[in-house]
């Protein structure tokens, strides 16, 4: 028998209620004007990607109907996904926690907005990577008792990927190097663990226990970055005390 949890362990089962698995955390960047409060390119965080599709290459993303960034989204037909790094939490909660109607969330966390080189929306340069996205599609669903859905499933075609080069090899991006956010339900962030094995169906890696090596040497150095994270205050234009008062739910 495979090992882990043994069969006569207690187990529950109840309701979902977004007991979503842990996935990277990204910023998607929606909106074609210029950067700014009110009608600006914007940034919204999500937690959870989708991944139907290789080929073609397609993500989901899960907006709000009433959402301000669907709104861009809708408008212009494009947005991109950036992965923030560790570094940025401070950022990345900032953004899920203001809302573009008010705020410019580029300004008031340090962000350089670059343009794409398909889409017409900017790229967060302190991003390592961004996935330029058009909408494919748009599904929504019905609740159980028959009412509309809250959330739109937004189906993005991936058309352009812009990673910095120190991530990047053999033109492709190599997720190890990105040190992204992973966000543990209900209220934690995480970030990558050490290497446990190596994906067996690919070629094998030319050097192993180096690669293993790097990836936990970052690995052992997420602890004190973990501690520094905590000290950091929000950016300066904002109080801790006022960071965590949610916009309403349409505003984001």
């Amino acid at each position: 028998m495979a090992k882990g949890h043994r069969m006569a362990d207690a187990r529950s089962s109840f309701p979902f209620h977004k007991d979503w698995w842990p996935a990277p955390v990204t910023l998607v960047s929606c909106g074609a004007n210029k950067p700014g409060a009110n009608r600006g390119a914007n940034i919204w965080v999500v937690g959870v990607l989708g991944g139907p599709c290789d080929d073609p290459p397609l993500l989901t993303i899960s907006p709000r109907s009433e959402m301000y960034s669907y709104k861009l989204i809708q408008e212009l037909g494009e947005f991109v996904i950036n992965f923030p790094t560790v570094q940025m939490i401070r950022e990345m909660e900032y953004c899920g926690t203001h809302t573009g109607v008010e705020v410019d969330k580029w300004k008031a966390c340090g962000f350089t907005a670059i343009p794409g080189k398909v889409v017409r929306v900017p790229l967060i340069a302190e991003c390592p990577v961004n996935f330029e996205c058009t909408v494919e599609k748009e599904l929504r669903f019905k609740r159980s008792d028959g009412s509309e859905g809250e959330h739109v499933m937004v189906i993005g075609r991936i058309v352009q990927v812009n990673a910095i080069d120190r991530c990047v090899i053999d033109g492709r991006v190599q997720w190890d190097m990105v040190d992204t956010i992973y966000r543990a339900r209900p209220r934690t962030w995480r970030a990558l663990g050490p290497v446990l094995g190596y994906d067996c169906r690919k070629d094998p890696l030319p050097k192993p226990t180096e690669a293993a090596e790097v990836v936990n040497q970052r690995v052992a150095l997420l602890d004190r970055l973990a501690d520094a994270i905590r000290t950091t205050p929000y950016p300066t234009q904002v109080t801790t005390s006022s960071v965590h008062s949610r916009p309403k739910r349409n505003e984001t």
